[in-house]
């Protein structure tokens, strides 16, 4: 049974599961914003046939200076790439064949990138509470050329203390050690603290954005990278010209100068987590104390899965995410009615 590498794609899980796809079903697996943009930011017609029509920045410089200023860093700390899948695969190919460590479980396209380039992937498994093993992580940073992070972290959507990430950052920095933090669901982190703080203290400190998840841009596809001027040059000379297309660079330039939108979106999804939570709590599920736009139930027998896909409610595997094995299982945070109608079908399930 070879399912689906990410969620966002119901008709060929369902065809891997070996389900007719129902009529109507709820997108589960898909942790972006459960709201879509404010009419104001829908380009218009003439906007659309304008922007295909035009070749985009090449380098995506006027992206970087809106991002630069937002950031508080020069125009020359910031790579804009065609979503942050393409700056993780840039990135692995900085370190073609080196030794790489990952903290894990997590998202999958780190391993997949560092092993299509011949790197020899190191991995530290999360505890039981879902925290880093930070003493056996700085033991064997000698051994390592870079390290990867994801935080908050995907597919459990917790984090970390401040003084735990600096230690690590510290530690990275002494041995001369490159740490990729991967910032995709910062935005929903309500009251959180990035690692970009940290970047005129670290130069092998490498801050990875995608706006794909709070904007809900998927098929746009627009991430980027803050980092010293000297990683930066790096990607750029291996990026292909023209790679963030006008789109992208257009809508990127309205979104980024709004806090708006993502500070509603950011209370509640904070709002409807604690809902859900304190709901699945009493239900007596175990789950992940997340504290982003999606989390994790526990399904030691791995039938919640198979179950909730014949009711119409499409989740996320956790088969290809290391150490998890399919015993979890993650849902996004949508409305309010959708997430109640999860709740109805794990009740009956746990009954």
């Amino acid at each position: 049974m070879q399912l689906p590498a990410h969620g966002a794609n119901p008709h060929r899980l369902y065809e891997a599961m070996q389900m007719d796809t129902p009529s109507s079903y709820i997108d589960f697996s898909v942790n972006v914003n459960p709201f879509p943009l404010p009419d104001e930011y829908m380009p218009t017609e003439q906007q659309w046939v304008r922007w295909m029509s035009i070749y985009p920045e090449e380098r995506s410089e006027t992206l970087r200076t809106i991002i630069a200023e937002r950031e508080h860093v020069a125009r020359s700390n910031v790579f804009v790439g065609n979503g942050a899948a393409e700056c993780i695969y840039l990135l692995a190919e900085q370190f073609a064949g080196q030794h790489i460590g990952i903290l894990e479980p997590t998202f999958t396209e780190y391993r997949r990138a560092c092993e299509a380039y011949g790197c020899t992937v190191h991995s530290f498994m999360l505890d039981e509470h879902w925290q880093p093993p930070i003493e056996q992580m700085i033991e064997h940073l000698p051994f390592l050329q870079a390290l990867f992070v994801c935080h908050p972290n995907n597919p459990t959507g917790t984090v970390w203390p401040k003084e735990t990430m600096y230690a690590l950052l510290k530690a990275a920095h002494d041995e001369g050690v490159y740490v990729i933090v991967d910032e995709a669901f910062y935005d929903f982190w309500l009251d959180g603290y990035s690692v970009s703080s940290f970047l005129h203290t670290f130069d092998r400190l490498i801050v990875l954005r995608s706006l794909t998840k709070m904007y809900r841009l998927a098929g746009v596809r627009l991430g980027y990278v803050l980092a010293y001027e000297h990683v930066v040059k790096k990607l750029t000379e291996k990026q292909p010209p023209w790679s963030v297309n006008t789109i992208a660079q257009q809508i990127g330039k309205q979104l980024l100068n709004d806090e708006t939108f993502v500070q509603r979106t950011r209370t509640y999804i904070a709002s409807e987590r604690k809902r859900i939570f304190s709901q699945l709590t009493e239900l007596g599920y175990r789950f992940s104390p997340s504290v982003v736009n999606f989390y994790m139930l526990h399904d030691e027998t791995m039938t919640l899965f198979p179950f909730l896909l014949q009711q119409g409610i499409v989740a996320r595997h956790t088969f290809n995410f290391q150490g998890l094995d399919g015993k979890y299982v993650r849902f996004a945070i949508r409305t309010k009615e959708e997430n109640d109608r999860l709740l109805s079908y794990l009740r009956r399930w746990h009954k």
